[in-house]
């Protein structure tokens, strides 16, 4: 018996998934104080990689009959990475506008003070790129900036998972 390919339902499911355990994450950064911290992101985008292959595994199993093709695994990757990019993109927005404003000009304090550390930026090329800088910790543009990077992160993500996740049948097996 063969089980009826479905995309929409599942799409939606483990794009909620993707995306609600990135907010989760979030939150316990933020309850913690870790925001701003750098390792945070690097853990953050592991853990997001590790879910979408879980749910791409999932997907194919329960929705394909156990076998799927790259351009399957690939078009499920990108819509799930949308509906997870859309779903963050939407929290942040409550972050940085409604529960802590101040958290733009935090976050925007640690990344000057990288870059004034920086020996290799030149002491004269310092105040443009701070003030370059300003202007992409707009909470509008920031939102912008994560959606697109989300979405395209997401299907370089899925292109590489879905290499690894397709599995197709063996011709010989089903001629028999």
């Amino acid at each position: 018996m063969e089980k009826k390919a479905s995309f929409w339902k599942p799409a939606l499911i483990y794009g909620a998934i993707v995306g609600f355990v990135g907010i989760l994450l979030g939150v316990i950064f933020y309850i913690m104080d870790l925001a701003t911290a750098n390792w945070t992101s690097y853990l953050s985008m592991v853990v997001g990689i590790a879910v979408l292959a879980y749910c791409l595994v999932a997907y194919r199993k329960e929705y394909l009959g156990g076998f799927a093709k790259f351009g399957q695994i690939f078009v499920m990757a990108l819509v799930i990475g949308i509906i997870s990019s859309i779903i963050t993109t939407i929290y942040s927005y409550v972050l940085y506008t409604f529960i802590d404003p101040e958290l733009i000009d935090k976050i925007k304090l640690v990344a000057e003070e990288k870059m004034m550390n920086n020996p290799r930026i030149p002491e004269n090329m310092l105040d443009d790129m701070i003030e370059r800088m300003a202007k992409n910790f707009e909470p509008k543009r920031m939102l912008t900036m994560g959606l697109i990077f989300g979405i395209v992160g997401n299907a370089i993500i899925g292109l590489i998972l879905a290499a690894f996740i397709k599995k197709e049948e063996n011709p010989v097996d089903t001629a028999v």
